[in-house]
């Protein structure tokens, strides 16, 4: 073939290669410009509250509590529930930990468990992304997966919380990035170990899916050795540090962590965040299952890192069935469809037609993405709107004359230098599974020992005081104490006048 006709074919490859390249750019564009403004709507509603002085959910209370205690040096798992106070640690304590140098620093206060939180989201996002680029070098893929995890709804409701969910799932993600970047040196394995304990003992379902996709793929990628010594340093650790924990505190580490957690499970709620994911991403849950499915195992290093961990991350959302449980057992779940979305597109890199498509299609879900987060930025709006009435309840239970017993705004009490007396779902699940005596605060109530109890009774959900009262309880509240306030949706109630 002459020189002249080679050029020729060159530049007609290149002239057909051209509008490729340039669709699959302004694909790209389309995408950015999609999850930047999901971006903005989570940061948006960061900022909102990180300047919200009061709770924003009934979770954050207790949380902050327990900070205070450990700032005091005092335990948080109680192993003796006959007692006040009637307190529930539900979770390890890192959480509690490192919120504990602000409480010497600025005293009780919800900003910085919530900028612990915003930040961690941020690094789940960028630990996904690195993870991808390490296994794919394609950055435009690692781009879009990363991109994937601050637009889930379920990402910008619970990011904004002082909750313990993304301090977990950031190291859980932090050490998966360490063993994918780093699987040939032991001392990265180490550390890699150590972060995932670490996200062990801030939220104990992070237990399965990181490690156990760790495992696998370094399996996958023959190195054994490793896998089997990651598996034992974390395993052990783990193992050691309950052991040694549940006993310096008398069997309440075990009590507080594992028994007041189980909870009863009620499938119908299974069903309705099921049908709110398939209505929120489902053209991120069909790219995920035909990765698995489709995607060559034998030539791609990825799917055997996706794969353990999506699969993995299926029973810890199922636990969103327990009462109580709310969107934050939904969270690993969106880490993985984020993994999977950015290994998809790295997976086409050979076909930019197809590529080009799928890039396409998962702007126009991250647009959906961002619509849906508009239910999650409404309800922290409607109570952000109620600041005022909410300023009053804390004004209340700053001038009562004793222990005051609430549920949702049990936040409060820390912030008003008092302690949480009563945590009412915990105690109230634990009373109807017979591992707590309820009778010495029933007989409290009936003798007016509180000069105020407040239940919440929002619009929307009612009926929840049946989960967070017993009868027996609110039997007592009606028979001796009377309504005297009605504000942020908390009924205030006093013993009544004799």
């Amino acid at each position: 073939m002459s020189e002249g006709l080679k050029k020729e074919k060159s530049a007609a490859y290149d002239k057909g290669l051209r509008p490729r390249r340039v669709a699959l750019g302004v694909a790209a564009a389309v995408l950015l410009l999609a999850q930047g403004w999901a971006i903005l709507l989570f940061v948006r509603q960061g900022l909102d509250a990180l300047a919200f002085p009061y709770p924003l959910n009934y979770g954050e209370g207790p949380l902050l509590d327990q900070a205070v205690r450990l700032a005091e040096f005092r335990t948080i798992y109680r192993s003796d529930l006959a007692t006040p106070p009637y307190v529930i640690s539900n979770y390890p304590p890192l959480f509690p930990l490192a919120q504990a140098p602000f409480v010497w620093l600025f005293g009780p206060a919800f900003w910085y468990g919530r900028l612990i939180s915003l930040l961690a989201a941020a690094a789940v996002a960028l630990f996904v992304g690195l993870t991808l680029h390490a296994l794919t070098r394609d950055r435009l893929a690692a781009l879009s997966g990363a991109l994937i995890f601050p637009a889930m709804p379920y990402v910008v409701r619970w990011s904004s919380l002082a909750r313990v969910d993304l301090l977990g799932l950031a190291l859980s993600w932090a050490g998966l990035f360490v063993v994918v970047r780093w699987p040939d040196r032991r001392r990265s394995l180490a550390f890699a170990g150590l972060l995932l304990v670490a996200a062990v003992y801030t939220r104990q379902t992070y237990a399965l899916a990181a490690p156990l996709a760790a495992f696998v793929w370094l399996l996958a990628q023959g190195q054994k050795r490793r896998a089997l010594e990651l598996a034992g340093f974390a395993g052990g650790a783990a193992l050691v540090l309950f052991a040694a924990l549940n006993t310096l505190t008398g069997g309440g580490f075990y009590l507080n962590t594992v028994i007041a957690n189980l909870n009863d499970f009620r499938w119908e709620r299974v069903s309705l965040n099921a049908l709110g994911a398939l209505l929120a991403c489902p053209l991120l849950l069909l790219g995920a299952v035909s990765f698995l499915l489709l995607a060559p195992r034998k030539s791609n290093r990825s799917w055997w890192l996706v794969a353990p961990y999506l699969v993995a991350s299926v029973p810890s959302a199922l636990l969103v069935g327990k009462v109580g449980s709310d969107v934050n057992y939904l969270l690993e779940l969106s880490a993985a469809l984020g993994l999977a979305t950015g290994a998809a597109i790295a997976w086409q890199r050979k076909r930019p037609r197809v590529r080009t498509l799928l890039i396409l299609l998962l702007a126009f879900q991250v647009l959906a993405l961002a619509q849906s987060s508009r239910v999650p930025s409404g309800l922290q709006d409607y109570i952000i709107e109620q600041r005022a009435e909410v300023g009053r309840l804390s004004r209340i239970v700053a001038e009562a004359k004793g222990p005051v017993l609430t549920d949702d705004y049990m936040g409060l009490l820390p912030l008003n230098g008092r302690s949480i007396y009563f945590q009412p779902f915990e105690m109230t699940q634990l009373a109807r599974d017979g591992d707590w005596d309820q009778r010495p605060l029933v007989r409290a109530i009936e003798e007016e020992r509180f000069p105020v109890i407040m239940v919440w009774k929002p619009p929307f959900a009612r009926e929840i005081k049946r989960d967070r009262w017993t009868p027996q309880m609110l039997k007592e509240i009606k028979a001796h104490y009377e309504p005297t306030d009605d504000l942020a949706d908390m009924v205030v109630y006093r013993p009544k006048e004799p």
